[in-house]
């Protein structure tokens, strides 16, 4: 009887082990750049959220005030050209502008009917570091 010796190769070599662990590392760099990305964007994404309430917070607040031509010829607003324009400022600056010809109804030297409103253009920019980070619009009722 002769014996053949039969020698069983089954594993991985170094060098395979090596190749293997580089290309991990690569994907393994290149998949965790992305996560300082997505934080960054989450950031981003977060405060435009924030600003564009702050700014649909404001609207609302001028909505709900009955306005009068005289209210908004006080010294609240100053007269810029086309627009009342009202300045706020806290962590954000918002800057409030109203135009003075009204987009829909009588114009302002006319007297109003009865159940007739003068709808005014209001425009709401929420400003951070001298740049606009939100801008919304709406329409208030003066009469």
């Amino acid at each position: 009887m002769i014996k053949c010796k039969t020698t069983e190769e089954s594993g991985l070599t170094l060098v395979e082990i090596l190749a293997s662990l580089v290309i991990l590392g690569i994907v393994f760099v290149a998949f965790m750049t992305i996560f300082p990305q997505m934080t960054l964007f989450n950031n981003r994404t977060e405060t435009k959220l924030e600003t564009m309430n702050e700014a649909r917070v404001v609207l609302e607040e001028y909505r709900k005030v009955k306005w009068k031509i005289a209210d908004l010829s006080d010294n609240r607003f100053i007269s810029d050209g086309d627009w009342w324009t009202e300045r706020r400022d806290s962590k954000t600056v918002t800057i409030i502008k109203i135009k003075k010809t009204p987009d829909e109804g009588p114009k302002l030297g006319e007297t109003l009917k009865s159940g007739v409103v003068r709808l005014h253009r209001i425009q709401v920019y929420v400003l951070k570091n001298d740049r606009i980070i939100s801008e919304s619009f709406g329409y208030i009722q003066v009469k």
